[in-house]
Formats: C-alpha cells, sequence, structure tokens
C-alpha cells in the first residue's frame, strides 16, 4: 500500500531546516567557516533547495539575523505588555538582558562585524520598542529617540555582564532606575 504522506516538506519548514542548520554551524565554526554545502548536509536537502530560499551565504546570515531580531523583540515585547505602562519598560529592558545572555555566542556570531551579511537591516527590537513606548498612556516626547537611548544602555549593561557578572544585580537595578529617570 502506498503512503498517502507528501514526500517533501512544504517549503516554509525547509528553509526553517536550512535557518536551523546555520544556527547551529554558526555558533560551532563561526560565520566564516561553514559553507554551503555544511549547511545543506546539516539540514538533510539538495544544494539545489538552498538556492531555492537564499541566493548567497551572505543572504543566509541576513535571514538568520533577521530570525534572532525577531525572538529578541517578541520576547521582549512579551514582557512589556505583560506590565504595561513604565513597568513594562523595565521589564523589555530585563527580558532584553535575560535573551542577550541566553544567547550570547549566537549574537555575538551574527552581529559582529565580520558576520555581516550583504544588506543592513533596520534595528527590528528599537522600532518595536519605540512603538510599545509610542503607545504608553503618557509616551516619551521622541519615542524613536528615547528607545535607541533605553536599547543601548540596555545592550551596554549586557556587555558589561557578560565580562563581569557579579556585577548583574547592581546594573540591573540601575536599568530600572534609569527607566524611571527617563520615564517618570
Amino acid at each position: 500500500m502506498k503512503s498517502t504522506a507528501p514526500r517533501t516538506k512544504p517549503s516554509d519548514e525547509r528553509r526553517t531546516d536550512l535557518l536551523d542548520a546555520a544556527e547551529e554551524l554558526v555558533q560551532k565554526q563561526g560565520a566564516e567557516r561553514f559553507t554551503v554545502e555544511d549547511v545543506t548536509t546539516g539540514a538533510g536537502v539538495a544544494k539545489g533547495t538552498f538556492y531555492l530560499h537564499f541566493t548567497s551565504k551572505g543572504d543566509l546570515l541576513d535571514a538568520l539575523r533577521d530570525r534572532y531580531v525577531r525572538r529578541f523583540a517578541e520576547v521582549q515585547l512579551s514582557a512589556a505588555r505583560a506590565d504595561g505602562g513604565v513597568a513594562g519598560v523595565r521589564a523589555w529592558m530585563r527580558a532584553g538582558v535575560t535573551e542577550y545572555l541566553r544567547d550570547v555566542r549566537l549574537h555575538d556570531v551574527l552581529f559582529h562585524p565580520t558576520a555581516r551579511g550583504e544588506r543592513d537591516t533596520p534595528n527590528t527590537v528599537v522600532d518595536t520598542f519605540a512603538e510599545f513606548l509610542a503607545a504608553l498612556d503618557s509616551p516619551p516626547p521622541d519615542p524613536e529617540t528615547t528607545a535607541l537611548i533605553l536599547y543601548s544602555a540596555m545592550h551596554g549593561v549586557t556587555e558589561h555582564i557578560v565580562h563581569a557578572p557579579e556585577t548583574g544585580d547592581r546594573l540591573l537595578a540601575g536599568l530600572d532606575r534609569l527607566v524611571v529617570s527617563v520615564l517618570g
């Protein structure tokens, strides 16, 4: 009896398989060392399948960065919406630190200048945060600038925690104070 199950996966699943394989390779080898063939082998697909989804290794790296940023922004926005208001902004900041620390190796490999793909992408995390700030009951006068400043503070604090974990509690408390001083 013949199986009625499809012999191939849907296109979006194949793309996810390729991204998952590339993400694993990037974390193990860095962005410069893996090849398209390594990715297709890891995903269990033919090399031609890669080119149905990506034009080049640089395009793949851009897609990995986009996926990372989307996940990062979703985690932060979920935390922010759960609390709302200034507490939501503090939750956004803390979720960003936690998420960055959870995946610091992947972040650093994807966003280190040598790992840049072939195009510049907007900063989805800052854009999403600016939209959240603009929707507050008392939004800051310039949500985009406020988002960028707070994002930069969060990023700097996280980088410092990576290198000096014992400072984490003190720096997170400082981020909380910054949010309150900026937003009231």
